[in-house]
């Protein structure tokens, strides 16, 4: 995901925290969660631990639709 136009170097996809909406490079979120066998990043412990306790409510129905069918 390439929200500037700009070349992404290994390391610098730009990746955004579903909780509060903040986009920077992958190497710069702080804390991570596995959900439905995918990756997510957070910029904040907070953000991690709302997206830990409901994660159903973050990722989108479709992604969650997709992945529950055998993607």
């Amino acid at each position: 995901m390439n929200y500037n136009n700009q070349p992404e170097r290994k390391g610098n996809e730009l990746v955004k925290d579903l909780v509060c909406g903040m986009i920077k490079p992958k190497s710069e979120m702080k804390f991570t969660s596995e959900f439905l066998g995918k990756t997510y990043y957070f910029d904040t412990d907070k953000d991690k631990e709302l997206f830990d306790a409901h994660p159903d409510y973050w990722v989108p129905k479709k992604e969650r639709e997709k992945f529950r069918k055998g993607r």
